[in-house]
């Protein structure tokens, strides 16, 4: 059976979300601004704009990932957009390859080490160009680093240049590997924009009818700012601020108050769609975590006792995340409360938000944007040169 991370790679794929403004909700004055802290840029190391990643084996032979799930021991989750998901980091050397779908300018590197149980020291390095895992022409970024002792490792690597990129991490005490984010130039709303043509939810459903085979179809987060989604209502903290939950960026978090009892926060989805997976990253120690589903919001959006309860989570998880899956509802808003067992001084922390839909991969659009194609040839819009002839070279 054909799986759907072993096509070839997806070159400038683009949402296939509908990318419209909230019409209704919320009146446009009070629509907040995000704060400086709000990640702008858009994770490169992601399988929604072409990323590909390869596990280097002992002995320098390649393995291409496939799928990943849950209980997955295949580091095809780092690609994903669910940050719950990892992969084992076994005691020993471990090499991954990421394949980015063209030459990017790199702004920072993260990635979550699972209840911060591995440790160990970490490397990075960049190319232009295809090397074998060893060759000695990779650049490295920074010397060997120490990690372990806590959740996120976060490393500034400004105006690096690169379409491959090189992780080896050197592991003294295993643990798992989850959330790696590559942040280059492309912003999230230039991700975003790319996707207005192609982007409407009659289109998208018309299309999964035709879909029959489960590996033609892509897990999309409809439940980020590169979707156009929004935080429609949040029950305490700072507004400029809630947008770190949805803002593609494990190292920013919104905090609720303290005194708040039951932090609640809900996600306007750019318009209704099919659901089936919501996942959130978030810290608060030991109690329930609750999901709603939601078609319209009343005048008092905070009441959820007409919301449809999708599931309910009890208990303390040691890992900081959480995650259910379902069968397939469609809404135009989720809700997610958190209930603390026991008063704490410590406010409820959410680093992501997600809500995964399935889209059909035959309407993703990899083609170049038409006036960029010409551009690139020309250096100006609307006119048309002819390559010049090169001569062919012998390896």
């Amino acid at each position: 059976m054909r799986l759907p991370f072993t096509l070839p790679r997806l070159i400038d794929v683009v949402t296939i979300v509908a990318l419209f403004l909230l019409p209704g909700h919320l009146p446009a004055d009070t629509l907040v601004e995000a704060d400086g802290t709000v990640n702008q840029a858009k994770n490169l190391a992601r399988l929604n704009v072409g990323a590909h990643i390869d596990r280097i084996n002992p002995g320098g032979c390649v393995e291409a990932v496939s799928i990943a799930s849950d209980s997955n021991e295949n580091p095809a989750a780092l690609i994903l957009d669910d940050n719950t998901l990892s992969c084992p980091l076994p005691q020993g050397d471990t090499t991954f390859i990421i394949t980015l779908p063209r030459i990017s300018v790199l702004q920072r590197f993260a990635f979550i080490n699972q209840n911060a149980a591995a440790q160990g020291n970490f490397e990075l390095a960049v190319s232009n160009y295809r090397l074998g895992s060893t060759d000695p022409k990779w650049q490295s970024v920074h010397p060997p680093m120490k990690f372990g002792g806590s959740r996120l490792f976060n490393m500034p690597v400004l105006g690096v240049e690169a379409k491959y990129v090189r992780l080896t991490f050197h592991v003294r005490k295993e643990g798992r590997l989850a959330g790696v984010a590559l942040y280059g130039s492309r912003t999230l709303e230039g991700f975003a924009d790319r996707s207005v043509l192609r982007a409407e939810t009659s289109f998208s459903i018309g299309a999964m009818k035709l879909v029959t085979h489960l590996e033609d179809t892509l897990n999309f987060n409809f439940a980020n700012s590169y979707a156009r989604a929004r935080i429609a209502y949040i029950s305490s903290g700072g507004a400029p601020a809630a947008l770190r939950m949805i803002d593609d960026d494990i190292s920013t978090s919104f905090s609720f108050d303290p005194e708040d009892k039951h932090p609640t926060v809900i996600v306007a989805l750019a318009n209704r769609q099919s659901l089936h997976r919501v996942s959130a990253l978030y810290e608060m120690g030991q109690g329930q975590f609750e999901v709603y589903l939601l078609d319209e919001l009343g005048s008092m959006p905070g009441d959820l006792s007409k919301a449809r309860l999708i599931a309910s989570v009890t208990g303390q998880n040691t890992d900081g995340n959480a995650a259910v899956d379902f069968d397939a509802r469609g809404a135009r808003y989720i809700a997610l409360r958190w209930t603390r067992k026991t008063v704490s001084k410590e406010p409820v922390k959410v680093s992501e938000i997600a809500a995964f839909g399935t889209v059909p991969l035959s309407i993703l659009n990899l083609e170049e944007v038409p006036e960029s194609f010409v551009q690139n040839f020309t250096g100006v819009a609307g006119a048309y040169i002819i390559p010049p002839e090169l001569a062919p070279v012998s390896p």
